[in-house]
């Protein structure tokens, strides 16, 4: 489990320092499935941008899926750890030790260099769409550019699955980010980002 963890996370970690519009090796977007989405009721407008597999790096580590916007970006990661029975929400017995896991290794992408800091916030369960996510907030510095981003991670277990969403916005983040965060992931989820015909999440309804 640790050393899955521990390759996972190598993977989200360089596709979430990845630039917006610049993910290595993603392939080309059609019009169809790179139109913006409708606008929401937060103004705010996302656009899926592509879709990566990690499960060819190691089996368990899944796959994301990149929208963007004006505020920022989000990375939606299925995944399962080699479990297909993951108890829903954040009741799942090794569901804590995993979350725990994912803040100490953003502190240890601060101690490796890839972040010059990191500044954890509290963490807290919330619902969402019927679902408990477990969310935690991150002010992060990243070294490549020294440009700082406001970063939301909001992890549960859906359909014997690990879903989470990694939230990425510009300095200065919105006054409503909450919001847009919750905005997002309940349009997103009702599109079903675990099942193959979600990976063009977030399209017009």
């Amino acid at each position: 489990m640790k050393l899955l963890f521990a390759l996972l996370f190598s993977s989200l970690l360089a596709a979430c320092t990845t630039a917006p519009g610049t993910t290595p090796g993603a392939a080309a977007s059609s019009s169809t499935e790179a139109a913006a989405a409708a606008p929401a009721p937060t103004g705010v407008r996302w656009q899926y941008i592509n879709s990566k597999s990690y499960d060819a790096l190691n089996a368990g580590l899944g796959n994301s899926h990149r929208h963007e916007s004006s505020v920022g970006w989000v990375d939606v990661y299925v995944y399962d750890m080699k479990r297909t029975d993951w108890q829903p929400g954040v009741s799942d017995p090794q569901f804590d030790e995993h979350f725990k896991g994912t803040l100490a290794e953003v502190q240890r992408a601060v101690a490796q260099g890839s972040y010059t800091s990191a500044k954890v916030g509290p963490t807290r369960d919330v619902r969402i769409e019927g679902l408990t996510f477990r969310s935690v907030s991150f002010r992060i510095v990243h070294a490549r550019d020294g440009k700082a981003y406001d970063s939301y991670t909001y992890l549960t277990a859906r359909n014997g699955r690990l879903l989470k969403y990694r939230m990425s916005f510009y300095s200065p983040a919105p006054a409503n980010v909450e919001a847009i965060a919750r905005e997002f992931i309940e349009r997103n989820i009702r599109t079903g980002p675990d099942t193959p015909a979600g990976t063009r999440a977030l399209r017009s309804t």
